[in-house]
């Protein structure tokens, strides 16, 4: 079964697969958020179906770099992350924001003296974190 999926599907899902005892276990190796053995399945619906509202590369990436699914789930809600798609590196966001501006006027002839280097530093002590199997980088503000 694959979740999310509405709560009477997901009672009859766990009816077949409980073989009468009632007992079951989750095993999920593709969720981004980390799934325990015993988490009470209806919450782990939940927190499918809400992260199921976004783009999966941006859950993917902040999924990486936060504590837990609430966490993610709070960061999402609020709006409070920056986030560029499609790129290979922090490298990339850097050129992003130098080219739209973020750091200011800077003329195009003085951009081959700036150390990127620096700036890669400067972006993950702000917090940004690069994911690259989705190709995403990503900044939560909370």
């Amino acid at each position: 079964m694959s979740l999310p999926m509405s709560e009477d599907d997901l009672k009859q899902a766990l009816e077949k697969i409980a073989d009468g005892d009632g007992v079951w276990e989750i095993r999920d190796f593709e969720a981004p958020f980390i799934i325990e053995k015993k988490d009470d399945v209806f919450a782990v619906n939940e927190i499918a179906a809400i992260m199921a509202e976004y783009d999966h590369r941006l859950v993917f990436a902040l999924c990486g770099c936060t504590n837990n699914a609430d966490q993610v789930i709070r960061i999402l809600n609020s709006g409070q992350y920056n986030v560029c798609y499609d790129v290979e590196s922090l490298y990339d966001v850097a050129d992003v924001l130098m080219r739209s501006g973020y750091y200011g006027r800077v003329p195009v002839a003085l951009w081959r003296f700036i150390d990127y280097h620096k700036v890669v530093r400067d972006l993950e002590d702000a917090g940004w974190y690069f994911q690259p199997e989705v190709r995403v980088a990503v900044q939560p503000l909370l």
